[in-house]
């Protein structure tokens, strides 16, 4: 019998090796019962027996031997069974019943039990109605002892190992977390252009949740409405254009994380209509609360049908909506300072610009240039579309210089633009002086900011012949002079704004006023000079003016072509020698004139020749552009009338 006996311990124990190399290893709970039910019927070498583990607060049969005529079974989780782990906490065979129920002892004829203990919680336990030798001898118990603890441990470390795998998991989460948050947040700050960052914003939040539809607004406090600043959809390139109006701005302190459907009543006292909720497939509602709502982003059901909407998930999204709605505060910011910025140097650009002006102005020699200074200036650098300069002829004030007045028939005439709108308003009377109101008499403007402006403050019979226009200003150019103003208490004259660039503006007005009251002086000066030269002496910048403008004409109608020259000279203030007689014997004489008819000018420090030849003699230049007035007369020669 001593052969025998120790041929089963040996293979007890070399069965307990088998399970302590095979519980030593890495395998979950489920497979560590299985595996300890086939260990205790080998080593223990049970009779009939049943592996029990806890499911929904009940212990359900999983594994049985023996037990043919019992389909299935199931113990409930009793109070008294609860305390098996804390009395006992070993293999048991007696005192059964003080922790399971009779009949349930009497159905599997239970005589042995071993809890399957994680911690202090009884996981499982397996059960038999004895072994093959009819009783559990004392060795018996200390090897199902034995074997009931390294179950136990392994069931234990196979707990830990996946709790500490979750942990792992849930840590590299939110290590991801915290980079996608680092590294958004940069991408986020970086962006000053408002309709990229919320292409951005969108973007991010697509990627970081696999969300199918995304979408992403702003609130506006004014109006109380939600516009859907922007929207993805992975699947469609789709665009979506809409705006939630709210309820209130206020936010009770709840969630911020909605589901559309469980949390349809709080979305129904936030917003007017959730029905827009629909069309953007909305499944999940993160709304953005800075002491208020002042966003709020949606999300569809992922494009993987795997991938859940998890806690972690949405602390990133909230995270973000905050890093987001920092950057975008701090992108309309940027916007105003840019503003404001623009603003100011267009302000100084119109300083300098008007600066340039006055100084231009102050060295035209001609009411002309003036008029024509002013007006290019007006449109070219203020952007005013139609304007016009009339003065006082006798009892009408007649337009002396315009821009942006057209005319059907520019082809047929042959001549540019500017020639061809003069030719529609120049010269034509705009207003008589018995029509002129008193606020014009007093030298304020008239203004008014509608399309209706030139009918109500003009003369009928002007307005016809002006086309379409988006406003209108009257600038009176009058003299603040007590003695003029008794002399002859009409203006000068007027300038006109009709149509500006977009819609008349309070600085544009201003501008006009005060480009008006700074020519006013000058304008007048300039007809006490002229009424004085016309008496005295003869102008040679208008006879040179008057020539160049005949030659411009034959050319245009005869194709006569010409030359232009100018040469600078300086002569001694006490020489009485008229310098264009002295310059035309010479090129007579042959210096240079190769025998052509040449007419010369002189004014202001410079001789003017034409000449159908080329002029070859030393000392002159060529002004290019000849045929083109408004070429010459901005031709960067040192003279009055130049830029």
């Amino acid at each position: 019998m001593a052969a025998p006996a120790h041929k089963h311990m040996y293979y007890r124990f070399e069965g307990l090796l088998l399970a302590i190399d095979f519980f030593t290893q890495r395998f979950d709970t489920e497979q560590l019962s299985a595996a300890s039910f086939e260990f205790v019927n080998e080593i223990l070498t049970l009779h009939a027996s049943a592996l029990f583990m806890k499911e929904n607060n009940r212990f359900v049969m999983k594994q049985k031997r023996l037990y043919n005529h019992i389909p299935s079974y199931e113990i409930g989780n009793t109070e008294k069974l609860k305390q098996l782990v804390l009395f006992r906490g070993h293999t048991m065979v007696s005192g059964l019943e003080q922790f399971l129920e009779e009949d349930d002892i009497r159905a599997l004829h239970i005589k042995w039990l071993m809890p399957l203990m994680i911690g202090d919680t009884l996981h499982g336990f397996i059960v038999s109605n004895g072994n093959i030798s009819e009783e559990f001898t004392e060795d018996d118990m200390v090897m199902a002892n034995t074997l009931m603890r390294l179950i136990n441990n392994s069931l234990e470390n196979s707990l830990h190992y996946a709790e500490l795998q979750m942990s792992n998991a849930k840590l590299d989460q939110k290590n991801f977390n915290l980079f996608a948050i680092n590294q958004s947040t940069k991408v986020l700050m970086s962006e000053m252009s408002l309709a990229s960052l919320h292409e951005i914003t969108t973007d991010v939040f697509s990627e970081v949740t696999a969300s199918q539809i995304t979408s992403f607004g702003i609130v506006d406090p004014l109006t109380r409405k939600l516009t859907i600043t922007g929207y993805r959809n992975v699947l469609a390139y789709t665009k979506f254009f809409g705006q939630f109006e709210l309820v209130t701005l206020t936010y009770d302190g709840g969630p911020i994380v909605l589901h559309t459907g469980r949390d349809r009543d709080r979305l129904q006292r936030l917003f007017v209509d959730t029905g827009l909720f629909r069309a953007l497939e909305a499944e999940y509602v993160i709304l953005i609360v800075q002491e208020r709502i002042v966003g709020m982003i949606t999300l569809s059901k992922p494009v993987n049908d795997e991938r859940k909407y998890d806690e972690p998930t949405f602390e990133l999204i909230e995270s973000l909506a905050n890093s987001a709605f920092i950057a975008i505060s701090n992108a309309m910011l940027f916007e105003e300072a840019n503003r404001q910025r623009k603003s100011a140097e267009t302000k100084l650009k119109l300083l300098q610009t008007l600066n340039r002006l006055v100084k231009n102005v102050s060295e035209c020699g001609t009411r002309e240039e003036l008029c024509y200074f002013t007006v290019r200036t007006l449109q070219m650098t203020f952007h005013i579309r139609k304007v016009l300069i009339c003065l006082r002829q006798g009892d009408q004030y007649v337009v002396v210089n315009d821009r942006g007045f057209h005319v059907d028939d520019s082809q047929a005439t042959g001549r540019d633009e500017d020639e061809t709108a003069s030719s529609s308003i120049r010269s034509l009377p705009v207003i008589g002086i018995d029509e002129i109101g008193g606020t014009l008499l007093e030298g304020s403007l008239l203004s008014d900011y509608t399309a209706e402006g030139a009918a109500l403050l003009l003369p009928s019979a002007f307005v016809s012949l002006i086309g379409s226009t988006n406003c209108c200003v009257i600038a009176p150019l009058t003299v603040a002079n007590r003695l003029v103003l008794m002399e002859d208490p009409y203006p000068l004259g007027f300038i006109i704004v009709l149509e500006t660039e977009g819609g008349l503006e309070e600085d544009e007005t201003l501008l006009v006023d005060t480009i008006a009251k700074n020519i006013s002086p000058i304008l007048y000066q300039m007809s006490v000079t002229r009424s004085i030269q016309e008496k005295y002496k003869p102008d040679g910048r208008m006879l040179f003016l008057a020539a160049l403008q005949q030659k411009i004409n034959d050319w245009h109608e005869y194709r006569l072509e010409f030359h232009l020259y100018y040469k600078p000279y300086r002569s001694h203030p006490f020489d009485k020698t008229d310098p264009a007689k002295a310059e035309l014997k010479r090129l007579n004489d042959g210096d240079g004139g190769n025998g052509a008819d040449i007419e010369l000018f002189c004014f202001d420090g410079h001789l003017f020749a034409f000449s159908y030849e080329p002029l070859m003699a030393a000392g002159w230049t060529e002004l290019p552009h000849q045929y083109d007035m408004d070429t010459v007369m901005t031709y960067p020669v040192q003279l009055p009338f130049s830029k």
